[in-house]
């Protein structure tokens, strides 16, 4: 090999070197949260990755300024009361189906797709949405929002994606929802 063709060789190997250490730091990136405090993440604004996965292995970083109020409900597949919860959702969303300053993020921490189409198949549940529906199989998600041990939780995020307020286990969304909504809307945070 040849001078010219080492350092080629060798200008390479460290571009490749570099190109998988940048790779390898923005993977590792996730917002912080406060594994002292009993809330959830305090944003999502700050970047890293959030990543659900959705139907057809479609996956969705959650991370991010959503523009909008974002409600994300995380449950999981081995809590007996994830049917009813979810019939709550289902009937919110489609309340606010015509709000486009509202979206629903639901997430089975724990399971496969097919675990949650077979809960909602079980509980002749119909989402009115499908597309909202994700999961998080790993639970790494979960993690990092910060859930706990709680089987049921959700988070509402304002447009600026900062931690409004937060419902621990099960929420009534027939009327307790509206006041997170409102409060997340009116750019409050829960700090």
């Amino acid at each position: 090999m040849k001078a010219h063709e080492r350092r080629l060789a060798f200008g390479i190997g460290i571009a490749v070197a570099a190109l998988l250490s940048g790779y390898a730091y923005v993977r590792s990136l996730a917002p912080a949260n406060h594994p002292d405090h009993d809330h959830g993440i305090l944003n999502i604004d700050a970047g890293g990755f959030l990543t659900v996965e959705g139907s057809g292995g479609k996956d969705r970083n959650l991370a991010g300024k959503p523009g909008k109020v974002l409600v994300v409900h995380l449950f999981s597949l081995k809590d007996p009361e994830a049917a009813g919860e979810l019939r709550g959702v289902f009937a919110f969303q489609q309340r606010t189906k015509g709000n486009p300053g509202i979206e629903t993020v639901i997430v089975a921490r724990d399971g496969t797709r097919k675990n949650l189409d077979a809960l909602l198949s079980g509980a002749g549940l119909v989402p009115p949405f499908p597309e909202t529906l994700y999961v998080d199989p790993s639970g790494e998600t979960s993690t990092k929002f910060n859930v706990r041990n709680r089987t049921i939780e959700t988070m509402f995020f304002n447009p600026a994606g900062k931690l409004s307020s937060q419902a621990h286990g099960r929420l009534d969304w027939d009327f307790g929802a509206a006041g997170h909504v409102d409060r997340a809307r009116a750019g409050q945070t829960i700090e």
